[in-house]
């Protein structure tokens, strides 16, 4: 897997093979504390696209610090596609990612080919419990059952927070700041690309009223809802998830 520098900083990305000029490019955006690794299952069952799944700074092997608001993270994404010399691209993004994704299509419209929106939201507050934890340098667990579906496996909900606790607190606190000062409620029908909207049915950390209200506001949008996912909705449920990305993306072409 490949390094490229952005910013002066070694930036880590995955991609599925060589990247062609005559194939549509897709980056995938992870959300707070996440890596690209959280699209491993999009990366190995989507085929005919540029897929490249990058570790924001600071997050998994990059270098780096993490950013606390939205816009810094978007630049980056902004320099990450020009290194790679990626031109007009599709922007995939996961909770805090769906809001750079967002960023991005409004900061650099023509770059942006669609958008694809995993459980996020058009503004994203956080739970002032979390930053409480956080503050006391503290990893806040009890959010982990709230990311998944309530049918997901006691193993999953502790390989969750084995992962968790691998994840410095400041970067978990920059990025949650980011999020929670993130608000375009008044800017998002300015976004004018093809949307595809995906939530999870039992999203607690990012409801279904949040997604309902992007694929109300934004102009060209399609939305599905998940069944057995929660926040995670692209590791729960790869496959139902995988299939509407390849029918939004299809229909891009």
């Amino acid at each position: 897997m490949p390094f490229i520098d952005i910013q002066g900083k070694d930036t880590y990305y995955r991609q599925n093979g060589e990247i062609s000029a005559d194939r549509t490019s897709v980056i995938f955006v992870h959300g707070a504390g996440g890596t690209g690794k959280n699209w491993a299952y999009q990366l190995a069952g989507i085929d005919g696209y540029n897929l490249i799944a990058l570790d924001l700074p600071g997050h998994g092997r990059s270098e780096g610090s993490a950013d606390d608001v939205i816009q810094g993270y978007s630049e980056f994404i902004w320099s990450f596609a020009q290194a790679l010399g990626l031109g007009q691209f599709v922007i995939v993004g996961h909770s805090m990612g769906g809001a750079i994704a967002m960023e991005l299509a409004l900061t650099y419209p023509k770059a942006i080919k669609g958008l694809i929106i995993v459980d996020s939201g058009a503004r994203l507050r956080v739970n002032p419990y979390t930053f409480e934890v956080l503050s006391r340098g503290e990893h806040p667990l009890e959010n982990i059952k709230n990311t998944y579906s309530e049918k997901a496996s006691e193993l999953v909900l502790k390989e969750a927070a084995e992962e968790m606790k691998t994840i410095p607190t400041g970067v978990f606190l920059a990025d949650f700041k980011a999020c929670n000062a993130f608000n375009i409620m008044d800017r998002i029908k300015e976004i004018n690309h093809p949307a595809l909207v995906i939530c999870g049915e039992d999203d607690q950390m990012t409801p279904v009223k949040y997604s309902n209200y992007l694929a109300d506001e934004l102009r060209q949008s399609t939305l599905t809802i998940v069944q057995d996912a929660g926040h995670m909705a692209m590791l729960e449920q790869p496959d139902l998830v995988n299939q509407a990305m390849r029918s939004f993306l299809g229909g891009l072409r």
